[in-house]
């Protein structure tokens, strides 16, 4: 009875989360690094779509401007490789706080995308006067590499995110 229980309890909050629109994340290929979408941006990346999942198509310096608003909520991301012609090859993400994962893949030459993060919106006022000074729009993050040291991997996504958080549009 109990684990019928908490089974409904599973399913209806399971039923009660919010859908948002799939992703596809096209990356230069043989780019590892850092990635960074910044959204609400007037003069970004014009939106685009490809069978009802939005498009990502992010440049050489893993930087994207887009116009597309936030897309919070349960919604499934797929990545990929593009090259010169637009073939496409498939990268694995993947939760780095799986145990054992990372450790199991260090040296591995499979590239992955991991560490997804998003990041809201920020607004700067004078503590003086109560003027907005800035806004920082919302913006994800992630990384695409091979495992090879996953702490420095989050520091250069970090400092990555924290130079081009200085260059958002307002």
């Amino acid at each position: 009875m109990i684990r019928v229980t908490i089974l409904m309890i599973l399913l209806s909050m399971v039923g009660c989360a919010q859908k948002a629109e799939d992703t596809i994340r096209l990356i230069p290929e043989g780019y590892e690094g850092p990635v960074m979408i910044i959204y609400n941006q007037k003069d970004g990346v014009p939106k685009e779509y490809e069978e009802n999942k939005r498009v990502y198509r992010i440049p050489d310096n893993g930087l994207l401007r887009t116009q597309f608003e936030p897309n919070y909520g349960v919604q499934n991301h797929q990545f990929f490789y593009v090259d010169s012609i637009g073939e496409r090859t498939k990268i694995q993400f993947v939760m780095t706080n799986i145990e054992g994962f990372a450790s199991v893949n260090k040296g591995s030459d499979k590239v992955f995308a991991y560490l997804e993060q998003t990041i809201g919106k920020v607004e700067k006022y004078n503590p003086d006067t109560k003027e907005l000074l800035h806004t920082i729009e919302p913006a994800r993050t992630f990384y695409i590499g091979k495992m090879e040291d996953i702490n420095m991997d989050y520091q250069e996504q970090l400092n990555f995110t924290f130079k081009h958080s200085k260059n958002y549009k307002q």
